[in-house]
């Protein structure tokens, strides 16, 4: 018998086994465990757990965020390509009211509150399971560049509180297809923080000199001058070269 069989037919039997005489209840436990194949003591107990039924209450806090409001949120996080939640929860107001007026999601307005008010941490935990199953995960081409680890500041998502232009972010998107073996084209990737400017550029490959040149290049056709650069750590980035140019 599975686990599940077993516990059902304890439920069956377990109102009778209370109200039974010594003798009868004997009778009943051995023939529970014969039929069950369980050790004595262990049916006792099972037989003796108070019924979980569905009358019992539901232990924990009470749920707050309606399954309306999960699977919009699904919507929402899918149309913005799987954004993660730090960068998805700030405009998920607005990405909500759009997708409404194109008729992506109905909802009633306590499920658009529901939704709105959605934390960062609420939103990864509500995800996970659909992170986990549907999402696509890139290629990474990063190595780690460690030589000036201490010499460049690290910051993270909650350290951005630049309000002028200038401050860019930067990333090199790989063009290898499925995989990262041989040669391939990148893009420097450019986006101002401030005001959302994109700026990309071509690379050809990825060496740390064509990637400086792609800065300098970036850095020529911003309308704002370029006051900070913020990348990730790989060797392309972290380097002499750049460092000293920065």
């Amino acid at each position: 018998m599975t686990r599940c069989s077993i516990v059902e037919y304890a439920e069956a039997v377990r109102g009778r086994y209370f109200r039974a005489a010594k003798k009868a209840k004997t009778e009943m436990l051995n023939e529970f465990v014969a039929t069950t194949g369980m050790h004595r003591k262990a049916g006792i107990r099972l037989l003796n757990r108070r019924s979980t039924s569905s009358g019992s209450k539901r232990r924990g806090r009470p749920r707050l965020y309606r399954h309306e409001a999960m699977a919009a949120l699904k919507v929402a996080w899918e149309a913005s390509d799987c954004l993660c939640s730090k960068r998805l929860q700030p405009f998920l107001p607005e990405l909500v009211g759009i997708l409404k007026r194109y008729g992506e999601l109905t909802m009633t307005g306590e499920t658009e509150a529901q939704l709105c008010q959605m934390s960062p941490s609420t939103i990864d935990r509500l995800l996970w399971r659909w992170r986990e199953i549907g999402a696509r995960r890139g290629l990474s081409t990063t190595k780690p560049g460690t030589l000036l680890k201490n010499s460049i500041p690290k910051r993270t998502f909650s350290d951005w509180n630049e309000n002028k232009p200038g401050f860019l972010e930067a990333d090199l998107v790989a063009h290898c297809g499925d995989s990262a073996e041989g040669f391939y084209l990148t893009t420097l990737s450019t986006v101002d923080v401030a005001t959302g400017w994109s700026e990309p550029v071509a690379v050809w490959g990825k060496g740390q000199e064509r990637v400086g040149g792609a800065v300098y290049r970036v850095r020529k056709q911003l309308p704002m001058p370029m006051l900070g650069l913020d990348s990730d750590n790989g060797s392309e980035f972290i380097n002499e070269s750049l460092y000293h140019y920065c």
